[in-house]
């Protein structure tokens, strides 16, 4: 008995001096709205902290300059379509079709003056450019054995003449860098001949366009010149039929052997 009394005295103890403190702690806690965080600052810096820092992201980035650039010039293209299509109206396209008519017709004899000069200039320089340029010069191998017309070099073997082709063909287009280039020499020349019969046919087609219209006269061509670069052109033609007629036989024999 005096041991439950002794127990129930020592609990109503410890509440009234729990309910004590509780009261002291409430009276000395400032209000939330006060509240005032303080902050504490330690410069100290130790050896123990070895902070280590790692870069696991490497990210590849790959810039391609030509699909932007490719995609700039497509947003440019619209844009200026865009705008194209928004200021040409209908009525703008019928005003400014009536504006260049009225040009037209206003300024027709200087227009047609201006073509028929710049016309006449270019053409004139083409014929005196091919013919007293390209078609003069000693070098061209449609000029090759100038002794020899060309109804006698049909007569000649063509073997013979052919061995002489190749001879010449090394003579004048070897490698300087390579001697033993075996192929320099032939490519330098059918680059050639091929140039030779391309300037013979542009200087006849255009002089044949003059005479059939009867302009010859104002033109720096006559018949001499017209025979003379259509027989360059016969001459051109045969040479390199004899090249690639030895051509064919080499390739053939290096097949079956």
């Amino acid at each position: 008995m005096p041991c439950i009394i002794y127990t129930s005295l020592l609990f109503v103890y410890f509440l009234s001096y729990s309910s004590c403190i509780q009261a002291e702690t409430m009276q000395s806690t400032p209000p939330i709205n006060n509240f005032a965080p303080i902050y504490h600052y330690d410069p100290k810096v130790t050896s123990e902290v070895h902070p280590h820092f790692t870069t696991e992201l490497n990210p590849n980035i790959i810039i391609n300059t030509s699909s932007a650039l490719s995609l700039k010039i497509s947003d440019l293209s619209i844009q200026f379509i865009q705008n194209i299509k928004d200021t040409i109206t209908r009525q703008n396209y019928h005003s400014f079709k009536h504006l260049i008519a009225t040009m037209l017709w206003q300024y027709r004899y200087t227009l047609a003056g201006a073509t028929l000069i710049g016309s006449y200039s270019i053409t004139t320089l083409f014929l005196a450019t091919d013919y007293y340029i390209h078609l003069h010069n000693h070098q061209l191998w449609a000029r090759w054995k100038p002794e020899y017309t060309f109804e006698q070099l049909c007569t000649m073997s063509p073997k013979h003449l052919t061995q002489e082709l190749l001879t010449a063909i090394n003579e004048v287009n070897y490698n300087k860098n390579n001697p033993t280039d075996f192929n320099h020499p032939l490519i330098l020349f059918l680059t050639t001949i091929d140039k030779e019969i391309t300037i013979c046919k542009r200087y006849i087609i255009m002089a044949q366009y003059i005479k059939r219209l009867h302009l010859m006269k104002i033109f720096p061509i006559n018949d001499n010149k017209i025979n003379e670069v259509n027989e360059l052109l016969q001459r051109a033609l045969f040479i390199k039929h004899l090249f690639l007629s030895w051509l064919s036989d080499y390739n053939l024999n290096n097949s079956r052997r």
